[in-house]
């Protein structure tokens, strides 16, 4: 009868002192921390780890292929050639352009989910990756114990779908080893079921009354009409919360009237550059994507600027020059700070506020402009093949998330029993 498998290097507190042990196969070594300096004692595991582990990079077999390998070369693979200089300049507080914030950012977002399954996984060879396996990592990530997951803490507890984003990044990291030395055999990796995404959209009157509290008047749910003071008057907040809000309004109308992502809007300029969207407001066309840019999934193609947005970007384009004389140097991008620079992170100053004073539900996000413009055109009865160009996307994602709002949706298949053969 084959013995137990012996369970690999953990942590345990010693209950006499209160001080972190590694455990590895009856041997104690002790990491110096207390019972609570338990993220240190996590690193001096990791480090531990570290010093013992031969690395398997190069192998074809599954059963003696680490997963920790494989997460440690994928992230090698996807680790920008500047990141360690944009991150020591970051630490010495040396200013650094928005778009390298931005890929410091997201390669900071990739190294915490590999972590995560890290964490979980660095323990198993390749060939252990089974489908139960990827339903244990699931439960861990959400907080739910099992027989697999019982003895590993879990840092921070996320949602199924966080979940699935970990193990659709261990499904890459698996597919890049493949492509680089061949595996014998590939696993599979089981993903929990993907949920629906987001249906909510704005009516016309609810996106009036978004627009209306970004420029600081407050709707009256009780009285279903905007607030007044006591003398009558239309109620609005202070000027100065109101010019705080003016790069919001600004967002909004761009992001109903040209269905571009939150990125995007923020990224736009006025003149035409090979690095960044921007708008062409003498043929009004918007250039989604910089000539120079990658192209991505997420489709950003030029698009005929709608023509209620064309009188707001004269209007914008005016009062811009006007800032760019008083700052003495030009205002680039359409959505900018009061100092007339690209804000550096997500357009949310002020959203939640925005939101709560317009009267509407916390279901109202960023995102949902974009999904307006789309159910907007479909209710409009526009053709379907020129409004997926339009919006950037595929026919196929149109007619599955928002065919149903098109006049003429089965209209011919709901007519097909009323007439006689």
């Amino acid at each position: 009868m084959p013995g137990r498998k012996a369970k690999p290097p953990r942590l345990w507190c010693r209950p006499d002192d209160g001080t972190w042990v590694i455990l590895d196969r009856g041997r104690q070594v002790r990491t110096g921390f207390s019972r609570t300096e338990t993220e240190s004692a996590a690193r001096a595991l990791e480090t531990y780890l570290g010093t013992r582990h031969k690395p398997t990079i190069g192998t074809r077999d599954p059963a003696a292929l680490a997963v920790a390998d494989i997460i440690t070369a994928y992230e090698e693979s996807k680790r920008p050639k500047n990141y360690d200089l944009l991150r020591s300049k970051i630490a010495d507080k040396h200013p650094i352009s928005n778009d390298e914030r931005k890929i410091v950012r997201r390669h900071d977002e990739l190294l915490i989910r590999l972590d995560s399954a890290n964490s979980f996984f660095g323990r198993y060879k390749l060939a252990d990756l089974k489908a139960q396996l990827c339903r244990d990592y699931a439960d861990w990530c959400t907080g739910t114990p099992n027989d697999r997951n019982r003895d590993l803490e879990k840092r921070r507890i996320v949602s199924d779908q966080t979940a699935r984003r970990h193990l659709e990044d261990l499904r890459a990291a698996i597919n890049v080893y493949h492509g680089e030395h061949t595996l014998d055999v590939v696993p599979k990796i089981a993903l929990p079921e993907k949920r629906k995404g987001r249906e909510r959209w704005l009516r016309r009157s609810e996106a009036a009354r978004l627009l209306g509290a970004a420029l600081g008047f407050v709707w009256d749910g009780e009285r279903e009409a905007w607030k007044r003071n006591d003398a009558g008057r239309l109620f609005r907040r202070p000027t100065w919360l109101v010019a705080r809000r003016r790069p919001v309004a600004r967002f909004i109308l761009l992001g109903i009237y040209s269905a571009r992502r939150e990125e995007t809007i923020r990224r736009t300029q006025w003149m035409a550059t090979t690095t960044h969207p921007w708008m062409d407001c003498e043929r009004w066309v918007y250039h989604g994507r910089g000539g120079q840019e990658a192209a991505t999934k997420k489709r950003r193609p030029p698009a005929k600027i709608a023509t209620r947005l064309r009188p707001h970007l004269a209007r914008w384009r005016q009062l811009d020059l006007k800032l760019a004389d008083h700052l003495g140097k030009p205002v680039h991008f359409i959505v900018h700070r009061a100092d007339g620079e690209q804000y550096a992170e997500k357009i949310k100053t002020g959203w939640d506020a925005i939101v709560a004073d317009a009267g509407l539900s916390d279901d109202v996000v960023r995102h949902i402009l974009r999904h307006t413009a789309a159910t907007w055109l479909m209710q409009r009865g526009t053709d379907p093949w020129q409004a997926a160009g339009w919006l950037g996307m595929t026919l196929e994602q149109l007619q599955d998330n928002y065919g149903h709002h098109h006049p003429d949706f089965q209209e011919e298949a709901a007519d097909a029993f009323s007439g006689r053969r």
